[in-house]
């Protein structure tokens, strides 16, 4: 039983390749080893995003195509138990973060398997819908088309309204492309639709996946391991930068419905079957609808709820990135700091590099893991709230 599982590896080598312990250990300058302080490398990525995002234009309603790579090459074992349930684990978590993160926009998953590329479900903005449809199509055969894929997304995304940002996210598992055509020509036609492709290889930089990223302006990533592959892909997450030529400002009628009465019977437009209680009636024109955001099928007016603009609001009026500061523990002569405004825990805690951040408006000092709380989720300073 212990071989099958396994395979050639002995038990102890097992042990120490599932806890990949030599990876968290580092050498210092007098040529010790000493672990590695993940908290202080974790806050400096999360840093590096945040001003690299400051003062950019973001497109707040996305219409997002995920492509996910089920060939032969999905079962390969590298990543554990296997690359196919790695990447339904993570796009699972990165549904979730996406509706989060993004409100007024839809989503939609297409597949890859057999030389073919199938859309497994329309672009909506539900997640439970999107989850529980991928979870039931989990198989990998046949060989990858990243052209047909690309015309399928193509063919969708330029129905999709003009103020929208139109976007693609591959997730690759196979070293080459089985194309019908010419697919200089598909990634061509991408760019001019402004559809932004990116994508994250599971297995290797390919030329052609570079060249797509390259030009419709997407982000061509190779994931290391499993963990490192889950910080690529919730990287996309949040709304993009938008480019210059595509950013251009557009006023988009919407529509607020009201929760339909409960135990009431009525015709959904969604599914165009008769529904009891619940679901939302169009202001416009009166039609039953499951789900917000949406488009009315019968009027195509774009319908939203004020908590989904609410929560796009923080896109537009980011908090500001704290200022990073260090204990010094020689320094007696000015007083520092002690405890966490926020959390009330010791700013040493936790980490060895004696790190943690104060807020240029209220001057309050937070640790490491309040920083990314309250730019990341929270989106409001306590210590600035305080005050008013």
């Amino acid at each position: 039983e212990e071989e099958e599982e396994g395979g050639a590896m002995e038990a102890w080598e097992r042990a120490y390749a599932d806890e990949r312990s030599w990876e968290s250990l580092q050498e210092d300058e007098s040529g010790l080893l000493r672990p590695i302080d993940n908290k202080a490398i974790h806050h400096a990525h999360y840093r590096r995003r945040l001003l690299s995002s400051l003062r950019i234009q973001k497109g707040l309603i996305r219409y997002l195509y995920i492509v996910i790579d089920l060939s032969r090459a999905a079962a390969e074992t590298d990543f554990r138990p296997s690359r196919m349930a790695v990447v339904a684990k993570c796009v699972e978590a990165f549904i979730k973060e996406f509706f989060d993160q993004n409100p007024l926009s839809h989503f939609g998953i297409v597949i890859i398997k057999d030389g073919i590329a199938q859309r497994l479900t329309d672009l909506g903005g539900s997640p439970e819908l999107q989850i529980k449809a991928l979870m039931g199509k989990l198989e990998c055969s046949g060989d990858s088309s990243l052209q047909n894929a690309l015309d399928l997304v193509h063919g969708f995304l330029n129905q999709s309204p003009s103020y929208g940002h139109r976007e693609v996210l591959i997730l690759y598992s196979a070293l080459s492309t089985c194309d019908p055509g010419d697919i200089m020509e598909t990634i061509e036609k991408c760019k001019k639709s402004k559809i932004r492709c990116s994508v994250v290889g599971l297995s290797a930089e390919i030329y052609i996946c570079k060249h797509l990223c390259e030009e419709t302006g997407g982000e061509y990533s190779v994931a290391l391991d499993e963990s490192h592959f889950k910080e690529l892909l919730l990287e996309h997450a949040p709304p993009p930068p938008a480019l210059a030529e595509y950013a251009t400002a557009n006023l988009i009628k919407m529509g607020f419905p009201q929760r339909g009465a409960e135990g009431v019977i009525s015709l959904c437009s969604c599914h165009k079957e008769a529904k009891f209680g619940g679901g939302y009636t169009c202001p416009r024109c009166k039609a039953r609808v499951c789900e917000l955001p949406t488009e009315c099928r019968i009027c195509g007016l774009t319908l939203v709820s004020s908590p989904h603009l609410a929560r796009s609001y923080h896109h537009l009026f980011p908090i500001m990135p704290f200022d990073e500061m260090q204990h010094a523990p020689g320094n007696l002569s000015q007083k520092q700091p002690q405890t966490c405004f926020g959390c009330r825990q010791s700013l040493s805690h936790g980490s060895t590099s004696g790190l943690y951040v104060s807020c240029p408006n209220c001057s309050q000092y937070f640790c490491l893991d309040c920083d990314i709380y309250i730019h990341e989720s929270l989106h409001n300073c306590p210590g600035c709230e305080s005050l008013r």
